[in-house]
């Protein structure tokens, strides 16, 4: 999603994010079986199960003086900046399923080329065939003894490879080792999660992972809502806080009650019943947890004025656009008043299937840009259980009931996002696109349902062409979603 000062997240639909679940079973590990894991196999100074690719001048081959353990590492060798990679031979995985990949590491004076900036190039890492650029285990450079590193993640694909990276996302010169590789299929959550940083409050928790807050909820509207206000108090003080900075500096409280105000006009009445609830039990949440705002409790128009800021961030364009009563009177006609340019018209989102795509199963992902200033807000992932509808996943910034990001999941297959376009006009009788996004989110089974949820009574606030997968059947749509125009 872009706004006026341009935001969105890049995420990858097919990376499972939040598969967690509320009781941690602690279970033994189970190893997937991998050929020659430890190099011990050797012929013809080749390993057995395991295929190259390099640079030309970049080498792998047996070592036989330097070993973790057993009587051979895998040594790859840089004399220049260049880029290898070691596939293990395929393994079958349980898609969903967490698996923790491992392995041992010892590096001399490895570093990367100066020339590679962006993605950020590391040196000796471990990944899996399927990953983003974005993945990979901790990386390990300079000179270092054997150290392990190791890798948490959902199996994306059934069939994968095991990839032993020297140069990941750019070139890399020096010297790497690697041994004794593992890869489990991990019951327990405390593995990857400690038990202790997680936080409860009735059927609702909270844990961090590597900057990431994900939050868990289930049950009514305002059930869930209390689960979530208590659980990221603080961080909706901070982030009402910031916003209200951002607005005016010299005097944050009034900024945020002129907000206050222009949602109580605009918003507050047009959300559903369902939404309302819950957003009155997330003010609840926060005052139940002994966090005030301004020296005073938080109460059901903060959080709708926060779930609103998105709205109201396209306002001025969108009354721009909108006729009045001399329109067309001027030297452009009604029709030009609302002419959009065609260069406002892009964004960044891609939605891929079929032939596209390599497995021929849905691709998505999200780029999101955001100021720096709140932007970094946007580091929640919500899990909710609703008591009505489909269990949905999205990203979103701390109070969110939609995602403000643009990334959603549901329990039936359902994947949202959006590039944002030129704005529309504004129907002052419409539902703000937060009450409407978070309805499909939650209560769409197919396409069509996004679309007409979607479609129905829209305010024409945040114009967006709606990315949408059904992963059911593979099926995947945009939506250009004007005020009172569509095209799917």
């Amino acid at each position: 999603m872009v706004t006026p000062n341009q935001h969105r997240q890049f995420k990858l639909a097919f990376v499972l994010l939040f598969l967690v679940i509320l009781s941690i079973t602690v279970l033994k590990a189970q190893s997937v079986a991998i050929s020659n894991a430890s190099f011990e196999i050797v012929r013809n100074d080749n390993f057995t199960a395991w295929n190259t690719t390099s640079d030309s001048l970049c080498k792998v081959s047996p070592d036989w003086q330097i070993f973790s353990s057993g009587n051979v590492s895998c040594n790859f060798s840089h004399p220049i900046p260049g880029t290898t990679k070691l596939y293990s031979l395929p393994v079958k995985l349980i898609t969903g399923q967490l698996y923790r990949l491992s392995g041992k590491i010892k590096t001399q004076n490895a570093v990367t080329s100066r020339t590679d900036q962006y993605p950020t190039p590391v040196a000796a890492c471990l990944s899996m065939k399927s990953f983003p650029f974005t993945n990979h285990s901790p990386a390990v450079g300079a000179t270092h003894d054997w150290q392990t590193v190791e890798v948490y993640f959902y199996a994306a694909a059934q069939n994968d490879q095991i990839v032993l990276n020297f140069g990941y996302n750019g070139k890399a010169a020096g010297k790497v080792w690697f041994d004794d590789i593992v890869l489990e299929k991990v019951n327990d959550l405390s593995k990857m999660i400690d038990p202790l940083t997680i936080k409860q409050y009735k059927k609702g928790f909270r844990y961090e992972d590597k900057g990431w807050i994900n939050i868990h909820l289930e049950g009514k509207p305002f059930e869930r809502g209390m689960q979530y206000g208590y659980l990221v108090a603080a961080e909706i003080k901070e982030f009402i806080n910031k916003l209200s900075i951002q607005r005016q500096k010299e005097n944050p409280v009034a900024a945020w009650n002129n907000l206050r105000t222009q949602v109580d006009l605009l918003f507050l009445r047009k959300f559903d019943e369902e939404f309302l609830t819950e957003m009155k039990g997330i003010a609840e949440g926060v005052n139940t947890a002994g966090v005030q705002i301004f020296n005073r409790q938080v109460d059901l128009l903060d959080i709708v004025t926060l779930n609103s800021e998105i709205d109201l961030d396209y306002a001025e364009d969108a009354i721009k656009k909108t006729a009045h009563s001399l329109s067309g009177k001027t030297l452009q006609s009604a029709e030009g008043d609302n002419e959009l340019q065609d260069r406002l018209h892009k964004c960044s989102g891609i939605l891929a299937t079929k032939s596209a795509t390599a497995d021929s199963r849905v691709v998505f992902g999200q780029l999101f840009m955001w100021g720096g200033y709140t932007g970094p807000h946007w580091n929640i992932f919500v899990d909710v259980v609703p008591e009505n509808g489909y269990r949905l996943v999205y990203q979103t910034f701390p109070g969110g009931i939609h995602s403000g990001a643009d990334f959603y999941l549901n329990a039936k297959g359902i994947i949202i996002g959006e590039t944002t376009v030129g704005q529309t006009p504004f129907n002052i009788n419409g539902t703000p696109q937060s009450n409407r996004i978070r309805k499909a989110a939650q209560y769409a089974s197919s396409v069509d349902d996004v679309v007409k949820i979607m479609t129905t009574d829209n305010n024409g606030l945040y114009t967006n062409d709606w990315l949408i997968a059904d992963t059911k059947i593979d099926e995947v749509a945009i939506l250009l979603l004007g005020t009172e125009k569509y095209k799917l």
